[in-house]
């Protein structure tokens, strides 16, 4: 198994000693929250990825009624090809990317029923795709999830559940200008 640098077993002893230890029944869910403290810790660069990401604007004008954000936007990669994303703040309101030249529809972000995306951000220059969701869990509980998707790769690199509120104003649709009368 294991010998340190003088090629003595005692780590050997020492290790099979303590294979049979098992934590106390109150340990494993001290370790639980640890874990989760832990996987919460990768949280913040995601928001800071997100926060420092420029805005994909929705549509001034949406087909779904009533009036929602709506995204619908090809972006071009710098190998040159060209991905069309696709979403909507409605009900099973998935972002999808689709790969222009195959025609292959991927799902970039999926939080679930009655949580819908709502602000659709890129870091241009490592190609990602960042989605803040926000609903009613289950039609209940008011969640916020944010997304990253590698446009490049076609697979989500990250889902963080935030806390309501933390994250920065959605991007908002600069006015129509309206004529000025003489």
């Amino acid at each position: 198994m294991f010998s340190d640098a003088c090629g003595d077993d005692t780590m050997n002893r020492h290790w099979s000693r303590n294979v049979n230890w098992l934590p106390p029944k109150g340990a494993l869910r001290v370790l639980q929250a640890v874990l989760y403290v832990v996987a919460a810790h990768g949280a913040p660069s995601v928001i800071a990825k997100y926060q420092m990401a420029a805005c994909i604007l929705p549509l001034r004008s949406s087909v779904a009624a009533p009036r929602t954000r709506e995204w619908k936007t090809i972006l071009s990669l710098r190998d040159g090809s060209k991905v069309a994303i696709s979403a909507a703040e409605i009900a099973g309101g998935r972002v999808t990317v689709s790969d222009t030249s195959s025609g292959r529809e991927y799902v970039a972000a999926d939080a679930g029923d009655y949580i819908y995306p709502e602000d659709l951000r890129l870091d241009v220059e490592n190609e990602r795709l960042y989605v803040k969701a926000h609903g009613l869990w289950a039609g209940i509980r008011e969640q916020t999830w944010l997304f990253e998707y590698d446009l490049r790769q076609h697979r989500r690199t990250a889902r963080v559940r935030v806390k309501n509120g933390s994250l920065p104003l959605n991007c908002q649709v600069p006015p129509i200008p309206q004529p000025r009368k003489f």
